[in-house]
């Protein structure tokens, strides 16, 4: 099992990949959402993308990292977005047009 090591304000920290659900980006920071926790750390979206495992984290908005394991379904939200919900968690994330069109002919082909 693959783990992230993470630097919040206060400490080291490191996190199995497969408790990751969904990162987001917040202002400045990064968001990891767990199914237990949100972890806030100062973070580009672009350095945590490098560090994760391409076969299971896709980068589907300019503002979110998902972990595909913990998709539950990707449906049409307005014109050339789509809606990402996920499995045991009451929020969402975004897929963009362009990336939403990679994944799928990715995973499907």
């Amino acid at each position: 099992m693959e783990r992230l090591p993470l630097k919040t304000k206060k400490e080291l920290i490191f996190i199995d990949f497969d408790e990751i659900i969904y990162i987001e980006k917040f202002q400045n920071k990064a968001i990891i959402n767990t199914k237990t926790r949100k972890i806030e750390i100062s973070e580009s979206l672009a350095s945590l993308n490098n560090r994760l495992d391409n076969k299971i984290f896709v980068r589907s908005h300019k503002s979110y990292i998902v972990n595909i394991n913990f998709i539950k379904k990707i449906v049409p939200w307005g014109g050339k977005t789509y809606r990402i919900s996920f499995i045991g968690l009451n929020e969402h994330a975004w897929f963009s047009y362009e990336r939403y069109r990679e994944f799928k002919n990715k995973i499907l082909s």
